[in-house]
């Protein structure tokens, strides 16, 4: 069939609600094996690309690190192993194995040394270990990097006092990028679609001519365009590599629908990503290689697709009305695209793996919302999109559902019926919420509306380098420090200014005041290693792919890294919020309203884990108010906690000249910072989990969804948090499976959004599903659950992860 070269304006798809590749038809067989070809694979340990980085590196001694790194890439995407899986039509691996993690020496390699004999067996994440691939680590790849990674650069800075809060007590953690890539960031699809490389290519070609060899900045500038012509070429031959297997793999293919599906794979792959798509399927494969790629070059998480219903939908448009692809083939070719997410991830390591638990790699897609002009933005491919995940319920795409005052209804609903299938996807973003938030740091109102949600839901527009992780910083350890006068509870050490001894506070007064201080002190210490992390990122890991697809990169001669991309920021991530809102309740109501204890026997009680007064562990916990319930009185201390926290983030700035932004992310790291959290004033035990995100504590929100939203709405001011929030419901599937319980679930989001909602999330599966998939793995394989952020195969998690899910309050939408 004739293509022509370019898109033209053409009459709009009808809107199609219902599902377009229904069961039984061979599309969605083949669809469904390609699942089962994924879910069922076994994640390796490989070292192939650590070792071709480390012959690179070795060939490229006293080359600058941005050269070093590109001629890396490229030397990597030459060597390393291609090929086709049966029944794939979008193709691109990263690993010999499908869904399996590789080696990434140039940012850490110690920890692989002292954890790889217990990755099979570890908690959480495991990967069989081949005894050829640990020999290549040990013998090959380990002691050309020993002594010389980002993670030793990284540690040779780090002052005292920030050793001492990051290390000692955990009040932050940022160990996602002390030894790993940073990522997190919206890719511009849309420019390599509608441009390719071979445009982009001519754009440096003309950069280059036109600055002088020796100007100001002109050096670093010239090596940063060579850097991305080497890498130009290098993806271009990788698609290349997939053109010639694709073409070899059809000359000896029996079955004439198969060499034809081969012959097309060929075709595509020797046209995208060089030159503009033209076609549905060369839109998908080529932001799958533009997805996949970077996470060769770098080993962050949260590659980003973005709104693919809105760039993509031109190229599906076309290809249904010129009668190229019915409707049925291009959702094949749509979800054989949406299986390949959930086969890229990484190895953490094992105190990570707790955190990130169930190979979560934060490749966050959306539909929905408004565009630029703020209209509606919902189209066919919207649909088609929730039709995807309905009928793969995956893990990834981390998939978002962009709602606003006027979402239509219809989409609404269709959102709600995916969302009672039990995967925790798709989340739902508040367009309003998050724009006011991103103009007020200083975003431009129409790319305010193109926002992004990226990796779990760290909130930016495109052509930012966000950094939308900048460590998880635990707000409950500061209530901790304020009462016990800088000291960690659990060690005795000072690691934090020596406020008023908390057995004299005299009224909550006296409590905020330490609070404020320390909140202060401990923010200056993240600021601090997030700054040095930056600058040794920048230093040694340069992003010169991923930079091309950021603007305004290209134009500036500047990696992302050294802050070329149009906007700037980093954004610490807060944890155990409820517990911190609900502490200061504590003080103000038992101490100082009902005066049930006084100062001093509180403090006695929570250094003793409050072993000899059960009985007032007991009020604390059960009598006082809690947030989540909607109570003005609770919602207001979480309010003041977090609005003294957003306070001292005011004035800080990043190495890339951005502002500090605020965030209430957990992902799970609320299970392992409650270990290192001694006995609070909400009655919480030393130990015990901390509450996720800005969700209430675990099993203390008692009056209803309706409620803990309105606490929610109350407690976290929406302009403050431009970086977004995770916001879990648990609710009890029967009532949904009724239209009535649709219907009803659509009217409590409907009012969440209007009464100024920032984010919300769903896990629909019952207890007693999660306890007989604990007891019966083999049943469960591919049942997939909401974590934090993330969904994942639920039998992929370490069990005290588990646990915390399964002890989340489980609201009856219906009550």
């Amino acid at each position: 069939m004739e293509r022509s070269s370019a898109l033209k304006q053409v009459t709009e798809v009808g809107l199609q609600i219902e599902d377009v590749m229904p069961k039984g038809t061979l599309e969605y067989a083949r669809c469904q094996r390609l699942r089962a070809q994924m879910v069922n694979s076994v994640p390796y340990f490989e070292t192939e690309r650590g070792l071709l980085y480390t012959e690179s590196y070795k060939q490229t001694e006293g080359e600058h690190a941005m050269i070093r790194r590109a001629k890396a890439l490229a030397h990597c995407l030459k060597h390393m192993s291609v090929y086709i899986l049966p029944d794939e039509i979008i193709v691109g691996h990263n690993n010999p194995h499908q869904r399996s993690g590789g080696v990434f020496p140039e940012y850490a390699v110690d920890w692989i040394k002292d954890e790889i004999d217990t990755f099979p067996t570890r908690a959480a994440d495991k990967f069989q270990v081949d005894p050829e691939q640990k020999r290549i680590f040990m013998e090959e790849i380990y002691p050309y990097w020993h002594g010389k990674t980002l993670y030793d650069r990284i540690q040779s800075m780090i002052p005292e006092d920030v050793r001492l809060q990051r290390y000692e007590a955990q009040v932050f953690s940022l160990g996602l990028h002390e030894d790993g890539g940073l990522a997190h960031v919206a890719l511009n699809h849309q420019k390599i679609l509608t441009r390719g490389f071979k445009d982009i290519r001519r754009e440096i070609m003309e950069l280059m001519e036109a600055t002088p060899e020796w100007g100001k900045d002109a050096l670093a500038k010239r090596r940063f365009w060579q850097a991305c012509l080497i890498e130009i070429d290098a993806v271009v031959d990788f698609a290349n590599r997939y053109a010639d297997c694709a073409a070899t793999m059809a000359e000896t293919e029996s079955d004439p629908k198969r060499k034809a599906e081969l012959r097309e794979i060929a075709r595509v792959c020797r046209r995208v990503p060089e030159c503009p798509a033209d076609t549905f399927q060369e839109a998908c494969q080529c932001v799958w290689f533009m997805q996949l790629i970077p996470q060769i070059q770098d080993n962050g998480t949260s590659y980003t697709p973005g709104r693919f219903d809105q760039y993509a939908y031109p190229y599906y448009e076309k290809d249904i009305l010129s009668g190229w692809l019915t409707k049925c083939e291009a959702q094949e070719i749509l979800e054989a695209f949406w299986i390949k997410f959930s086969e890229a991830i990484k190895i953490y390591k094992d105190a990570d793996a707790t955190i990130h638990a169930g190979h979560p790699t934060g490749q966050n897609m959306q539909c929905g919302g408004i565009n630029r002009n703020g209209d509606d933005a919902t189209n066919d491919l919207s649909y088609r999109m929730l039709e995807s995940h309905s009928h793969q319920l995956l893990f990834q795409p981390n998939f978002t559902v962009r709602l606003h005052r006027r979402t239509p209804d219809d989409f609404l609903i269709r959102s709600i019926e995916a969302v009672r299938l039990g995967s925790g996807l798709p989340q739902m973003t508040v367009d309003e919420t998050f724009v006011q938030s991103l103009t007020n740091i200083g975003v431009k109102l129409e790319d305010a509306r193109d926002y992004v949600p990226v990796g779990c839901v760290e909130v930016s527009p495109l052509n930012t380098w966000g950094r939308g992780n900048g460590g998880y910083y635990n707000m409950t350890k500061v209530v901790e420090l304020a009462l016990n006068s800088g000291k960690n509870r659990l060690s005795g050490v000072q690691v934090g200014p020596k406020t008023q001894d908390p057995r004299t506070f005299e009224s909550i007064e006296d409590f905020k005041d330490a609070f404020r201080e320390q909140a202060a002190y401990t923010t200056k210490m993240n600021v601090t290693l997030n700054n040095i992390i930056d600058m040794v990122h920048a230093e040694m890991c340069p992003v010169p792919l991923v930079s091309m697809m950021v603007d305004d990169c290209v134009a500036r001669g500047m990696d992302v890294t050294e802050g070329g991309a149009h906007y700037n920021w980093t954004a610490p991530l807060t944890i155990g919020i409820a517990n911190a809102g609900d502490s200061m309740e504590g003080i103000l109501r038992g101490v100082f309203t009902d005066e049930k204890c006084t100062m001093a026997e509180l403090i006695d009680n929570l250094d003793n884990d409050w072993k000899d007064n059960e009985a007032l562990r007991l009020y604390f916990e059960n009598k006082i108010p809690k947030y989540g319930n909607d109570n003005a009185e609770a919602d207001a201390c979480l309010r003041w906690i977090m609005d003294t926290y957003f306070d001292s983030l005011e004035g800080h700035e990043t190495i890339r000249g951005g502002p500090f932004v605020g965030s209430c992310i957990s992902i799970a790291a609320n299970v392992p910072f409650g270990k290192l959290t001694g006995a609070t004033p909400d009655g919480r035990h030393s130990g015990q989990l901390l509450a996720d995100s800005i969700s209430p504590a675990n099993g203390l929100d008692r009056n209803g969804p309706t409620a803990t939203m309105k606490s929610a709405c109350a407690a976290i001011d929406g302009a403050r948090v431009p970086n977004g929030v995770i916001f879990n419901m648990k609710l009890s599937p029967g009532p949904l499976q009724t239209p009535e319980g649709v219907r009803k679930m659509a009217d409590m989001i409907r009012s969440y959004v209007l009464m100024g909602g920032i984010q919300c999330q769903f896990n629909v599966i019952s207890d007693k599903t999660m306890l007989d998939a604990q007891a019966n793995p083999d049943k469960y394989k591919g049942l997939t659950v909401r974590v934090a952020g993330y969904s994942a195969f639920f039998n992929e998690l370490a069990k005290d992860v588990q646990d915390a899910i399964i002890t989340r309050t489980q609201h009856e939408l219906l009550q």
